[in-house]
């Protein structure tokens, strides 16, 4: 009896991992035709909504299995989307994986969309815009004089666009010109601003996915998105 009990539970925990393992593949599947959809449709506003919608099977995935199998599904999501479209574009895979995964913790934890949207912008722009670029600049070694001239023009640009628009509206001059005082000290720390713009970045696409995957995620059964504990 005992070596029978065993047996059933080592064929429990088989057919759990399975499980879990089928469903990883499934919703990452899911995810890569979105992606794939994203590919062969050029348009602006229809790549943005499917690349969010590729994120939602990912966000659903953290709340029934967990972190550890989204990440492994991630992974084998970027290989079979590299050997669709090349390494470079499958790189989407990852970026829509990261975005999931923040959104999924954040639901797993009860957050709302506002908050959910706070946190997990500033953590997408570090781990998947700040890095990343910070890295390439090094990998591909860019030369960083030219960088860092690009980067202080790009602030002069935000401010020409700024004192345009307070212009356009009418501003009073004293306003223009504390604007224009600000211009010289912000391209000094052009740091500063080019980390402030990866996180509002941040923040606006990940407002997109966790909203999204809200109104997505409402339409599921609740019991379908209730923490699904593989057997150890």
């Amino acid at each position: 009896m005992t070596e029978a009990t065993v047996d059933d539970s080592s064929l429990i925990r088989r057919r759990d991992r399975t499980h879990a393992i089928v469903e990883g593949a499934l919703l990452g599947d899911i995810a890569i035709v979105f992606l794939l959809m994203r590919v062969y449709l050029p348009v602006p506003v229809v790549r943005t909504l499917l690349r969010t919608l590729a994120a939602v099977p990912f966000v659903m995935l953290v709340q029934r299995r967990g972190t550890k199998l989204t990440i492994l599904a991630s992974i084998a999501s970027y290989i079979l989307f590299s050997a669709l479209v090349g390494p470079i574009l499958a790189l989407t895979a990852i970026d829509i994986a990261i975005s999931g995964i923040l959104v999924g913790i954040g639901r797993e934890r009860g957050l709302g969309v506002g908050l959910n949207t706070l946190w997990t912008g500033v953590a997408y722009a570090v781990l998947d815009l700040i890095i990343p670029t910070i890295a390439s600049v090094f990998i591909f070694q860019y030369p960083i004089s030219k960088l860092v001239q690009t980067a202080r023009n790009f602030v002069r640009l935000i401010f020409r666009g700024l004192i345009y628009v307070l212009q356009s509206i009418g501003a009073p001059n004293g306003v223009l010109r504390e604007v224009k005082g600000w211009e010289n000290p912000a391209v000094d720390h052009w740091q500063i601003v080019w980390i402030s713009v990866m996180i509002l970045v941040g923040i606006l696409n990940m407002y997109l996915v966790a909203l999204v995957s809200e109104m997505v995620l409402k339409q599921v059964p609740e019991g379908t998105l209730t923490r699904q504990e593989a057997a150890a």
